[in-house]
């Protein structure tokens, strides 16, 4: 057998290139300044609506999330009308819907919110939303399956919706299947016009193939119930989607550094160091529900 010598020093290089790889970094990360997040999106559904507030916290606490009372909550109409909402002591802020039918198409709100010293606000619009007309389903089967919890052969499903004529409408389409809302931030599903993008020349048309079917988080069964909404969104909250779904995705060899989201939230104290993360949103939502039944089903081309 013939035999193959390394030289000393070849080997003594090899083990010094792989102990090189175990080198110990330490990282000092400071804590940041403790900020205040703003989750308020409201809705014209006939509902009771929420606004919720809370802090950040630093990058290695695991800790529960740290809720906020004692604020105050206000958003007031164009005309300065102002709707309190009242605080439940749990990070959340009511508004009870028998007081919530203020919201119109094209009205224009501004939410203010007072915390310690601060004073935060932000503003939002009231959006047209097409009806959805219907939804439909045909079977599908994979070849194979991924694995064993992945189901091999179900019903795909796509609803059907025109956006109205004038560029510029953004949406966000939002799945509930058998009570669970489909709520991955990398799974948003969002619209610009019909497509997916401004510049799609989608003006007025029935939304695109994609959108329509990205109401599917795998495959529907017999009986399994889909509830689809449609809730129309401003062009800066199109944009604070699109990011928080690009973010939320963001890994791999091929992942781009971090970045903060911006808001609509401002403080109204430029000079304050205080600012305030999240966003404010106000939508109007159109609805469709069903009950998946197989024998409906559309035929497989």
């Amino acid at each position: 057998m013939k035999k193959i010598i390394i030289p000393t020093f070849a080997l003594l290089s090899l083990a010094l290139s792989f102990s090189s790889c175990e080198d110990v970094i330490d990282i000092d990360v400071q804590d940041a300044v403790e900020q205040l997040v703003i989750d308020g999106w409201l809705t014209n559904k006939a509902e009771d609506q929420y606004i919720k507030l809370s802090l950040t916290q630093p990058y290695f606490d695991n800790s529960d999330v740290r809720f906020v009372s004692g604020a105050e909550v206000v958003v007031f109409e164009a005309d300065s009308t102002a709707h309190p909402f009242t605080d439940m002591g749990d990070g959340r802020y009511l508004l009870k819907k028998e007081d919530a039918g203020f919201l119109e198409e094209n009205g224009q709100y501004a939410l203010y919110v007072k915390y310690q010293n601060d004073e935060f606000a932000a503003l939002s619009k009231l959006n047209r939303v097409p009806a959805i007309d219907s939804l439909s389903y045909e079977f599908f089967e994979f070849p194979f399956a991924a694995d064993d919890s992945t189901e091999s052969e179900g019903y795909f499903a796509q609803f059907y919706a025109t956006d109205p004529e004038g560029e510029g409408d953004t949406y966000w389409i939002r799945t509930t299947k058998n009570g669970k809302l489909i709520n991955d931030p990398s799974q948003i599903s969002l619209a610009y016009d019909a497509g997916f993008s401004p510049g799609s020349r989608s003006d007025g048309l029935l939304f695109i193939l994609p959108v329509r079917q990205s109401i599917n988080d795998g495959l529907y069964q017999h009986n399994d119930s889909i509830h689809i909404e449609i809730w129309s969104i401003t062009p800066d909250a199109y944009l604070y989607l699109s990011q928080v779904a690009q973010e939320s995705s963001n890994g791999g060899i091929f992942a781009t550094p971090p970045a903060n989201i911006p808001t609509n939230i401002f403080n109204r104290n430029e000079n304050s160091p205080n600012k305030a993360l999240g966003f404010f949103g106000i939508s109007a939502v159109s609805e469709f529900s069903t009950v998946l039944d197989s024998t409906l089903a559309r035929p497989t081309d």
